[in-house]
C-alpha cells in the first residue's frame, strides 16, 4: 500500500506559534565557513509547552555546540549517546525543569526540544555549525536552508517519530536575517545572489552580506554563487589532534579539454518527476533542464525518458539511438510534461529505468531531475548502489531536499547539482554533460608528506574535472611538504596536482579545535555504530549515535507544575512547491495521510478544538472496535487508544481511575480481572492501575506507546508514590501473561 500523494490540509489549531524569529551570522573563508543560528522561542499561552522543531541544515554541515540562554543565564549544551541525552531530557522535563535536546533524525535533518517553556517566557538557543564547500569549476555555492517543503511518504519510514515529523503551516510568516561576512582572497571575488535581494557592504580584507530590508520570509533557502578568483590557490589546513596532526588536503584537479564528439558512446537513462511537488517553479526548471540535455546528446549515444509520479512512464520500452527521429519524439513527449502524475514513487521509477536497456557494452548512466522530496530515502540509495548505475541529479526548486538528491549521486560514483529557480539551468547540465562523458580513473593514488595513520575518505573511485575532492590525513607530526594527488583515466590521461600546508589557525583565525572535529565527523560513515558513537561523544559531535543536552534547574517556586503540552514549529511552505508559492490560509499541512488515494485532492477537515487554555481536557474517543481476547493484541489495541486520547496537545495529567476504562480502551478482560484480584484493604484500585501503566510502558508489546503517553505514566506513577511491592506482583502477573 503506498503512502499519500499530498499532504493533508488541516485548519490550525488556535495556539501560538513559539518559534518568534531566527538569526544567522556566518562567515566565508577560503573554502571553510562558520555559521551560527540563532533561534528566539517566546510562549504566550497560559500554560507550559514543549516546543518541537524540525529543521534542515546543509548535508555536510558538522555542529559545533550548542547554548540556551534563559532568564539572564547561558547554559551549554553536552554531547552524549543518543539514549543518555534523551534520559536526562525526560528527567529534567518530569522535575519541572527546563532542558532543550537537539538530536539528528536523519542527515540533513535535525530536530530541537524545548522542554518546559513557562507562560510569558522567552529564551534565545544557539547553535554553531562550520562546512566544507566546494569548487564546481569556478564555481563555489554558499547554501542555506530554510524550510522543510512537505514529503511524500511515510514519515515513520524515515526514521522520524510522530513529534518529529514535520508541518506546514501556509500562515506561517516569521523571517530570518542573515549576516555574511567573507574574508580574504574571496572577499575580492565575484558573486551572485539568486535567491534574495542582499546589501553589500566592502571593506579593505572583507565583504559583508545582509538581507534587504533586514529579514526575510523562510520560504527558500538562501543561495550564494562566488567565483573563483585568479589568485584564489588551493591551501591545505593543518592542526593538533591528540599526539599528532589532522591535515586537509582540498584538491581541485583540472583536465586538459577533450572534444565530447571523441568521448565513447553513453547509455544515458533521463528520469524526471513529474509528481504534485514540482508543479510550478520546479517543474518548468526541469523542462529546461531536459531540453539542454537533449541538445547535448549524440546520434552514437542511446537514452530513454522516464517521467514518474505515483507511476512511471517510459517514452520507449527499451533505450533508443539518439538520432533525428527519436529527438523529436523525446521533445514533442517533453512539450506536454506537467507536474500532474500524483505521488512521488521514486523508487519504482528509477527501478523501471535500471531494467531499461540491454546494450552491456555502453556504460548506462542515469540522469534524475527531481526536488527529493519523499521520506524513504535511505532505501532507494542502497538500491541504487546495486544497480550498476552512476546517478547524476539535479535537485531543483526553492527547498531541495538535499540529502536525497546529494545522497543518492555520491553512494553510485555520480555527482549533483543543485539549482534553485533564479539560477542558470544550461550552465549545470552543461556541467554535468561534461561529468558523464569524462573518463573514469583506472588507478587514484595520494601522497601525503608522511605516512598517515589514516584517511578520509578511506577510498575514493573517482574525480571530477573541476569539482574539489577533500579529503582528510592523520600524520604524527606537523607537515612539511607537500600532498599530491595522481590520477590516470581510462583513456590513459594522467593528472597531478599537490597541496601546501600552513597552520589552521594562523589561516582561518579561528579555533584549531574546528580542523579535528570535522576530520572527525568525516570518518563516521566509513565505521561500525559503536566505534562511530565512541569517535562522536569524545568530538562533542552531534550525529546519528549522538545527541546534544542541556539542563536547566529552575528554583523550586519557579518548576513546571504539569507535563507541558507539545507545540510544533512549523515549516514556512517552500515558494513554489506544488505551484502554490506563497500562498497564505489557516490551514496546516500535515504528511502522510495513508488513507488518501493517489491522485486524490487535499482532504479538508473540520475545526480543531481551541487549544489556547489551560488545557485539562481530553479528546473524546470513539467507541472501541471490539477485538479477540488475546493479551497481546488487547494491549496493541490499549496503545492505539491511549495515544488517541492523550495526543500531546491539551491532556496535562493521566484521567484514568479503574480498569473498566482500560477494558473500553481495548485491554483484555480476563487480564484486567487477575490485576483486579491484587486490589485489597492497603492497596487501592489506582494503585494497580498505574503500577500496570508504568511495568506496560517499558515492554516490548508496548513499543507503539507515544512519548507523550510514556511521559504522563511517569508522572502518575511519581505522584502515586506506590510501593516497590505492588509494582512486583503486578511484573509477575504480566510475566505469566506473557507480557
Amino acid at each position: 500500500m503506498s503512502a499519500a500523494i499530498a499532504p493533508v490540509l488541516e485548519p490550525r489549531d488556535h495556539a501560538r506559534i513559539a518559534l518568534k524569529y531566527v538569526q544567522v551570522d556566518a562567515t566565508l573563508r577560503g573554502l571553510l565557513s562558520e555559521i551560527t543560528v540563532t533561534q528566539i522561542y517566546r510562549n504566550l499561552e497560559r500554560h507550559n509547552i514543549e516546543a518541537v522543531y524540525t529543521f534542515p541544515l546543509p548535508l555536510d554541515a558538522v555542529l559545533l555546540g550548542l547554548e540556551l540562554t534563559i532568564n539572564g543565564r547561558t547554559l551549554t549544551g553536552t554531547v552524549k549517546a543518543q539514549i543518555d541525552a534523551e534520559a536526562d531530557y525526560e528527567r529534567a522535563l518530569d522535575d519541572g525543569n527546563s532542558a532543550v535536546l537537539l538530536e539528528q533524525v536523519q542527515p540533513g535533518l535535525f530536530t530541537l526540544n524545548l522542554a518546559n517553556l513557562l507562560a510569558d517566557e522567552t529564551v534565545r538557543i544557539r547553535f554553531r555549525y562550520t562546512q566544507l564547500h566546494h569548487w564546481n569549476g569556478d564555481r563555489l555555492r554558499f547554501h542555506l536552508p530554510t524550510t522543510v517543503a512537505p514529503r511524500y511518504g511515510d514519515p515513520g519510514s524515515g526514521g522520524l517519530a510522530p513529534h518529529q515529523t514535520p508541518e506546514t503551516v501556509l500562515s506561517a510568516e516569521y523571517g530570518f536575517s542573515l549576516t555574511l561576512t567573507i574574508e580574504g582572497v574571496l572577499a575580492r571575488a565575484g558573486f551572485e545572489c539568486p535567491s534574495h535581494p542582499i546589501s553589500v557592504e566592502d571593506g579593505p580584507e572583507t565583504r559583508v552580506l545582509r538581507l534587504s530590508g533586514g529579514t526575510r520570509l523562510m520560504d527558500r533557502d538562501f543561495v550564494l554563487v562566488v567565483r573563483e578568483p585568479d589568485e584564489a590557490g588551493t591551501e591545505g589546513l593543518w592542526a593538533p589532534d591528540g599526539d599528532g596532526v589532522v591535515c586537509l588536503a582540498p584538491f581541485h584537479p583540472h583536465l586538459a579539454d577533450r572534444r565530447a564528439d571523441l568521448a565513447p558512446p553513453r547509455c544515458l537513462k533521463l528520469v524526471v518527476d513529474c509528481s504534485g511537488s514540482m508543479a510550478g517553479d520546479s517543474i518548468a526548471q526541469a523542462r529546461v533542464a531536459l531540453e539542454e540535455i537533449l541538445s547535448l546528446l549524440r546520434p552514437i549515444d542511446r537514452f530513454n525518458l522516464i517521467a514518474f509520479g505515483s507511476t512511471s512512464r517510459s517514452l520507449w520500452s527499451n533505450t533508443v539511438p539518439a538520432d533525428h527521429r527519436h529527438l523529436r519524439e523525446a521533445r514533442a513527449y517533453l512539450s506536454r510534461l506537467n507536474a500532474d502524475m500524483g505521488g512521488t514513487e521514486i523508487g519504482a521509477a528509477l527501478n523501471l529505468a535500471y531494467r531499461s536497456g540491454d546494450r552491456s557494452e555502453i556504460t548506462p548512466d542515469l540522469f534524475l531531475i527531481t526536488d527529493g522530496e519523499v521520506w524513504d530515502q535511505a532505501a532507494v540509495i542502497e538500491q541504487a548502489a546495486c544497480s550498476g548505475h552512476r546517478i547524476f541529479t539535479v535537485g531543483v526548486g526553492s527547498a531541495v531536499a538535499e540529502s536525497f538528491v546529494r545522497g543518492i549521486a555520491e553512494r553510485t560514483g555520480g555527482a549533483c547539482e543543485l539549482v534553485s529557480p533564479r539560477e542558470n539551468m544550461a550552465e549545470r547540465i552543461v556541467r554535468h554533460a561534461r561529468r558523464i562523458h569524462q573518463p573514469k580513473a583506472r588507478s587514484l593514488h595520494i601522497h601525503w608528506p608522511t605516512m598517515p595513520l589514516r584517511q578520509s575518505p578511506a577510498k575514493i573511485s573517482n574525480v571530477f574535472d573541476g569539482d574539489t575532492l577533500h579529503l582528510f590525513a592523520w600524520l604524527p607530526s606537523a607537515p612539511d611538504g607537500e600532498a599530491r594527488l595522481e590520477v590516470t583515466f581510462e583513456d590513459g590521461q594522467r593528472l597531478n596536482r599537490t597541496v601546501r600546508f600552513s597552520r589552521a589557525s594562523h589561516v582561518t583565525g579561528g579555533p584549531e579545535d574546528i580542523l579535528p572535529r570535522m576530520g572527525a565527523w568525516s570518518r563516521l560513515a566509513e565505521l561500525g555504530d559503536h566505534e562511530a558513537r565512541q569517535i562522536a561523544e569524545s568530538y562533542q559531535l552531534v550525529t546519528a549515535q549522538t545527541s546534544c543536552v542541556l539542563v536547566h534547574e529552575r528554583e523550586a517556586t519557579k518548576k513546571a507544575e504539569t507535563i507541558p503540552v507539545l507545540r510544533k514549529v512549523p515549516q514556512v511552505l517552500a515558494a513554489g512547491w506544488g505551484g502554490m508559492g506563497r500562498e497564505r490560509c489557516d490551514l496546516v499541512m500535515r504528511n502522510p495521510c495513508p488513507a488518501t488515494p493517489a491522485g486524490a485532492p487535499f482532504r479538508m477537515l473540520q475545526l480543531a478544538p481551541d487549544d489556547d487554555r489551560a488545557g485539562t481536557e481530553s479528546f473524546a474517543l470513539r467507541s472501541p472496535t471490539p477485538l479477540p481476547h488475546a493479551p497481546r493484541r488487547s494491549i496493541t489495541s490499549l496503545v492505539d487508544a491511549l495515544n488517541t486520547r492523550y495526543p500531546g496537545t491539551d491532556a496535562v495529567a493521566l484521567d484514568l481511575f479503574g480498569f473498566s476504562e482500560l477494558v473500553e480502551l481495548g485491554l483484555d478482560e480476563d487480564l484486567a480481572e487477575t490485576l483486579l484480584d491484587l486490589v485489597g484493604e492497603n492497596v487501592s484500585e489506582q494503585e494497580v492501575l498505574v503500577a500496570f501503566l508504568d511495568c506496560l510502558r517499558d515492554r516490548r508489546a508496548a513499543d507503539g506507546l507515544s512519548r507523550y503517553v510514556r511521559r504522563l505514566i511517569r508522572k502518575a506513577a511519581t505522584d502515586a508514590g506506590i510501593e516497590p511491592a505492588i509494582w512486583a506482583e503486578v511484573a509477575g502477573q504480566m510475566d505469566d501473561w506473557g507480557l
